[in-house]
């Protein structure tokens, strides 16, 4: 069951619908050991008036779509979500003609389906999905191909592993968030109940043939750690501290990788959010913030803002300690891990106006990042600006059976907790993640000879400097969202007729 579902019937035409031949098998053995697959982060600036004030992240892989010519994509792996998406070569939105689509003509494996698998001939109409997500929406038409993880590289093939598997191919993409990202598509790891049927998800189609249900994530922005990667088939034991924590899915009839949440708190002060004994959290890879249930989010937000002062790094500011007690651990967290790094002065804030909600109508509103009461106005060239850092929050407001005490643990707790996700046993086990973070003698020290540092790339910031001269105001700019959010929220499939 998803979070919001209709089935309405519609008349699509299928683009240059036709039967092919029946495909040739895919034989696919059985893997003994895990399937490692690197992900690659990535940062996109997030600006006002030009000047970069945050970023936004994502970690993404790749994947290869088709036979005898493989077509490779580079796809956010993302627990949020169900279903493999990447742009179809029919697509004509922004957001598909800057990334590499896939073209079904091409690939001697890959057929035209509809919905329940069967094959689309050439004088009927085909089904098209609409899948929303936190930020953004696709629209989307159904190819069965052969699917492999991993990549080629100059000196042969890496290892890799293939499977046929049903696949939402693009056909609408909306601008936030695909546009801004270098990665062409999702690959959701959700549970198999987001996905349309099994055919579409992953684990159903990969569980046969991998050493053991589980799935490891690792997620680094220190080269020195070795890079981030996704482990298939089991998870990295040198990528531990100590041994995993595990915590059982809670709700798995919706599809996500919830666990339940006993207590939090900030500074060592439980909150009252989770005193009831409802509180959820979703472990999601596809999110680089924090979410808060609504209207909490403003009490972590006073709590955990603090004052800049001279720092050009927020995550060296000392501030309270966030803690999630779960069922077996406690995920605790610094300010290195959940504060943007890049201060902002008084009259900019990034945050969202406008909660992530599943609406009555089945629409996922868009998180803007930005918060505006009227117009603001900036003196740009003001001397003794007070700056702040604030932390990668974004509030979240969902009713039942998701909500409405859910949190979204997102890219800072996958950054400090390696995490295993065991879909044969529905769990989720987490340990400090061996890393040059959690290695150092004081996290929160971490670097603290480049306190004073701006990040590479950034030479003149707005939010930064303190210089003397005529005060010139402006409005502020509307800026793109600084979250990667792409947590499912409404799948809604339309029926191809004659």
């Amino acid at each position: 069951m998803k979070i919001a579902s209709i089935v309405a019937i519609t008349l699509v035409v299928c683009s240059d619908a036709f039967q092919f031949p029946p495909r040739p098998a895919v034989t696919v053995a059985k893997v003994e050991k895990p399937v490692i697959v690197p992900m690659r982060r990535e940062s996109v600036p997030v600006r006002r008036q030009g000047n970069i004030v945050s970023y936004k992240t994502s970690y993404s892989g790749l994947v290869s779509i088709g036979a005898p010519v493989a077509q490779e994509f580079r796809v956010v792996f993302d627990t949020g979500s169900g279903h493999l998406v990447v742009p179809s070569s029919t697509c004509d939105s922004e957001s598909c003609m800057i990334h590499r689509t896939y073209d079904v003509s091409a690939s001697a494996t890959g057929t035209r389906i509809n919905a329940d698998g069967s094959l689309v001939p050439s004088d009927e109409l085909c089904d098209q999905v609409t899948v929303g997500f936190g930020t953004g929406e696709i629209t989307g038409e159904f190819v069965h191909d052969q699917v492999c993880v991993g990549q080629v590289n100059s000196t042969g093939p890496a290892p890799k592993h293939c499977m046929e598997m049903n696949i939402v191919t693009a056909v609408e993409m909306t601008t936030q968030p695909f546009k801004s990202f270098l990665f062409d598509g999702i690959m959701g790891l959700g549970l198999s109940k987001l996905a349309l049927s099994d055919d579409f998800s992953f684990f159903q189609m990969i569980r046969r043939h991998l050493p053991a249900p589980q799935f490891g994530v690792f997620l680094s922005e220190a080269e020195a750690d070795g890079g981030s990667a996704l482990t298939l088939g089991g998870f990295s034991p040198d990528k531990i501290l100590h041994p995993l924590a595990w915590s059982p899915v809670a709700k798995p009839q919706l599809g996500y990788w919830m666990i339940k949440i006993v207590a939090v708190r900030i500074d060592g002060e439980e909150l009252d959010v989770c005193k009831d004994g409802t509180c959820t959290g979703v472990v999601d890879t596809g999110t680089s913030h924090l979410g808060i249930p609504s209207p909490f989010d403003r009490q972590f937000s006073d709590l955990l803002t603090q004052p800049a002062g001279d720092l050009l790094d927020c995550r060296m500011v000392k501030a309270p300690k966030i803690e999630w007690e779960l069922e077996s651990v406690n995920l605790s967290l610094s300010a290195y891990s959940y504060m943007r790094r890049l201060p902002l002065r008084d009259g900019i804030n990034v945050g969202s106006i406008t909660a992530l909600r599943d609406n009555s109508s089945n629409v996922s509103n868009s998180s803007h990042e930005i918060e505006v009461s009227g117009t603001v106005q900036v003196d740009q060239n003001a001397t003794n600006v007070t700056r702040f850092c604030s932390p990668k929050l974004m509030p979240v407001n969902l009713p039942e059976p998701v909500g409405p005490k859910l949190f979204i643990l997102g890219e800072p707790v996958l950054q400090k907790y390696y995490s295993v996700f065991d879909w044969g046993q529905m769990k989720v086990g987490f340990s400090l993640a061996n890393s040059l973070q959690n290695n150092a003698d004081d996290p929160d020290l971490l670097n603290s000879d480049d306190a004073g540092a701006l990040p590479d790339g950034v030479a003149h910031l707005l939010l930064q400097q303190r210089i003397g001269a005529s005060p010139v105001s402006g409005s502020v700019d509307i800026p793109e969202s600084d979250e990667a959010l792409f947590l499912q929220m409404t799948v809604s499939a339309r029926k191809g007729n004659k």
